[in-house]
């Protein structure tokens, strides 16, 4: 039987799954209409800080209509279950077409990008921030539709995210720079992020990327994206301005609204000019340089000119020669001083967090770059630990040596599979779970169940979800259906139907259905059963149901009519006769 939730949304399938919470397709039994569902998971319900902030921002975000923004219909509690109700889109979100058809033409990516600014802005008009605008949160029909999805989301599981994950707030490939600051971000930064999914459309590819979120996040804050059109020449050079912009680290750099960011689309997409347009060298990483103290870079051609044409006099033959004399000295010397550096030895970091380890190489006099470090996977180093060290520990070297370190990424987490689907054995479930690469724990734990003993039929963790390879698992395993004795109910003269759910559904018998000619019970009434009302009876027994296939009792007394007025008519022509 499927769940249903307030006695109103009744699961049809399960279609997705994330870190706060599983996603159901269901059917409105009072609306008739189909609807998504998602329900919060287990580690959210005891915040209850959380769930007021889950419910007051869903609430805000309900008041949101536009056609481009997924509606909020309800927002409720079954049990110890939260779960909020919201439009049900058919369709693939952005990052799976991104993933499939990037770079996508012009005309795509501008039409794309027009309805999720739109949605935007509306948002932002009634004083709603996204907070994690990227391409899982647009889902987009067949025909082009674009809806986005989770308004008002991001703000209330911040602090609950932190608290249980650890993990930053949306996906850092789309995090503004203040995000990922720690600053309070504004409309500017859902335009960022925004403009960020824009890049990508145009060119398969996002502007920063990195091995650990750290890294990327730094990206967002220190180095230049490469223009779009270096990955995409069919890139427009206005549309690049566009982007450019709208990604500017520089919140006052930004557009300062999406109306503005949809005004100069729209412009585009109608071939008209974009006013402020033009992309100076500094928004260029590969632009000439600026020279120190001056207000604006050289161009090649400038370059060029400021060589001077003159031949080399003899003075600035002599200034050459004491140059590379002076530079000369200054190797020689650095050399001695190499050699004069006293010696340190490196301290034990192994385990420890980066920024315990700093503190210790700056104790002994040494070097640490935090860009340099790397991570990886670990089974046995817990996140964020020092798992190994370069030079090791208690080696002698150089005051000033560079320390470069390997950071836990923690125990590596894979997709755990479905063991449920079908009711599998016990045996074929732990084979598919060891095949899986799963190492952990599994404990069994039996449970009433009608389904075949040793059956499974409750796993944790959730199929398809992210899980350690090492984590404990625990599989329910049904323990059998449980008989009892019961009295055979009684059921004569009720419908076919009543007589089924009372023998079968409420009390575990298995029914056999007989039928026959009855002119004292209705067609479908039940005329006996075997056994007889009220004797003992094992539930899972069968037992026979025998049910009337008519005429009923009016064809009887119609019969007997037509037998008297035979009779009436007979005796009628023997008196006849007689005369």
């Amino acid at each position: 039987m499927s769940k249903i939730f307030g006695k109103r949304y009744e699961v049809l399938e399960r279609i997705g799954a994330g870190g706060m919470a599983i996603v159901y397709k269901a059917k409105d039994l009072l609306l008739n209409r189909v609807v998504t569902i998602k329900v919060l998971r287990e580690q959210f319900v005891t915040d209850e800080d959380f769930i007021r902030r889950f419910r007051r921002e869903a609430q805000s975000a309900a008041s949101l209509s536009h056609p481009n923004i997924v509606s909020i219909y309800d927002v409720g509690k079954d049990g110890d279950t939260e779960y909020i109700v919201m439009e049900y889109v058919e369709g693939r979100n952005l990052k799976e077409i991104i993933r499939e058809y990037a770079p996508l033409s012009t005309e795509q990516s501008i039409n794309l990008a027009r309805q999720i600014t739109g949605a935007i802005q509306n948002a932002h008009e009634n004083h709603i921030i996204h907070r994690d605008i990227k391409p899982h949160n647009i889902l987009v029909t067949a025909d082009g539709h674009a809806k986005v999805t989770d308004f008002g989301i991001a703000r209330a599981v911040s602090s609950a995210t932190v608290t249980h994950t650890g993990d930053i707030v949306g996906s850092v490939h789309y995090l503004s720079p203040e995000q990922a600051k720690g600053i309070q971000s504004n409309e500017q930064s859902d335009i960022y992020s925004l403009g960020i999914v824009l890049y990508e459309l145009l060119t398969g590819k996002v502007p920063y990327d990195g091995e650990t979120p750290i890294a990327i996040a730094l990206k967002h804050l220190q180095q230049e994206p490469v223009l779009p059109s270096k990955l995409n020449p069919r890139i427009a050079k206005e549309l690049e301005g566009v982007i450019m912009r709208a990604i500017s680290k520089s919140p006052e750099q930004r557009y300062l609204t999406a109306k503005d960011l949809l005004e100069d689309l729209s412009h585009i997409q109608a071939g008209r000019p974009i006013a402020w347009f033009g992309i100076s060298q500094a928004d260029d990483p590969e632009a000439t340089q600026t020279h120190k103290g001056m207000g604006k870079a050289l161009s090649p051609i400038e370059v060029k000119d400021s060589i001077p044409t003159k031949p080399v006099n003899k003075r600035r033959r002599l200034m050459i020669i004491g140059g590379i004399m002076l530079l000369f000295a200054l190797l020689v010397g650095g050399f001695w001083n190499y050699i004069a550096v006293g010696s340190t030895n490196v301290p034990d970091l192994v385990g420890k967090t980066v920024p315990v380890a700093e503190d210790f190489i700056k104790k002994s006099e040494l070097s640490f770059d935090p860009a340099e470090v790397t991570y990886e996977f670990s089974d046995d180093v817990e996140k964020d630990r020092i798992i190994r060290q370069d030079p090791g520990a208690d080696t002698s070297v150089k005051v000033g040596r560079t320390v470069k370190v390997v950071v836990s990424k923690g125990i590596e987490l894979v997709e755990f599979p479905n063991v449920i689907i079908g009711q599998m054995s016990k045996e074929n479930a732990v084979n598919l779970i060891k095949n899986a690469g799963f190492t952990g724990e599994i404990t069994f734990v039996p449970k009433t169940d009608d389904a075949a003993k040793d059956a499974v039929i409750d796993q944790n963790p959730a199929p398809k979800s992210a899980w350690p390879k090492n984590g404990n698992i625990t599989l329910t395993l049904s323990a059998g259906p449980q008989w009892e004795k019961i009295y055979m109910p009684y059921v004569i003269g009720k419908l076919s139907s009543e007589a089924k759910k009372i023998l079968v559904d409420q009390n575990k018998l298995v029914l056999k259905i007989e039928t026959e000619v009855s002119y004292t019970f209705p067609e479908d009434v039940v005329i006996r059963t075997t056994p007889n009302p009220g004797e003992s009876i094992q539930q899972g027994s069968e037992v026979t149901m025998v049910v009337s296939r008519g005429p009923g009792p009016l064809a009887q007394g119609m019969e007997n009519q037509a037998s008297n007025n035979k009779v009436m008519i007979a005796q009628f022509l023997s008196r006849k006769l007689k005369e």
